[in-house]
């Protein structure tokens, strides 16, 4: 993590994912007075919105997706070996890279709402805010870095897959919007795999949309895996 935050990718991601809430903040629904809890449907409105959803694979891939490749091509990668095992270079490398694409969305999320809250809510008619409202604003916050930490182990993954920076930065683009394409022009009903469904949550997810956790859930965990085991292989090959 101490890497992750010497990464200056990290902090621009960070600040393009602020500056897109930003501009897209529903400014024209603010009509005062703000009824109760306004701050939280204005920001969960701010993230609902196609400047997020099409920003995800190009922000996430953005800090440290391609690490791999620099690090292998400029001959860091031997020496950084000699000091810790490969065991702990892919687990370390793994979650460094999940995290690099996880953390723009949460902080910039973080830091709009705490905005949100300081300039609204005491504009606002008094009044019980419903954990619910709390919850719902939250936990789509939550849904999006999700994705976008997904979509880091999948520039990850080319990364040890083709060790090629355009490789890197452009599959995971690519795909992601070949699974928009395919459901919004061929496939109707699958929304399993498409990524506005991930945020939303509007289809059948289970009892109480549980179901949309335990599909990032496992989706992440296999992607961890698949990258550990790409660089696994890349390394018998370099040292």
């Amino acid at each position: 993590m101490k890497e992750l935050w010497k990464e200056k990718g990290l902090w621009s991601a960070s600040l393009i994912c602020f500056v897109t809430m930003a501009v897209g903040f529903p400014f024209d629904e603010i009509k005062f007075p703000l009824s109760s809890g306004a701050f939280l449907v204005l920001f969960q409105k701010a993230l609902d919105n196609q400047m997020i959803l099409f920003l995800i694979p190009i922000a996430a891939v953005l800090p440290v997706g391609a690490n791999f490749v620099r690090e292998s091509s400029t001959g860091f990668l031997k020496l950084y070996i000699t000091r810790i095992s490969r065991m702990e270079y892919i687990k370390r490398k793994t979650i460094q890279i999940y995290a690099g694409g996880f953390l723009p969305f949460f902080m910039a999320g973080i830091a709009a709402l705490f905005l949100c809250f300081l300039f609204l809510y005491p504009l606002e008619l008094k009044g019980n805010i419903s954990w619910q409202m709390v919850s719902s604003a939250l936990v789509f916050l939550l849904r999006i870095s999700l994705i976008g930490g997904i979509m880091a182990e999948l520039a990850g993954i080319f990364a040890a897959a083709f060790q090629n920076y355009y490789m890197t930065y452009g599959l995971p683009f690519v795909s992601y919007y070949m699974m928009i394409i395919l459901k919004e022009r061929y496939l109707d009903q699958m929304y399993v795999f498409y990524p506005a469904e991930w945020l939303k949550c509007q289809q059948d997810w289970g009892p109480q949309g549980h179901g949309i956790w335990l599909f990032l859930a496992v989706f992440s965990i296999f992607m961890i895996l698949l990258h550990g085991l790409l660089l696994y292989g890349r390394l018998q090959e370099i040292l």
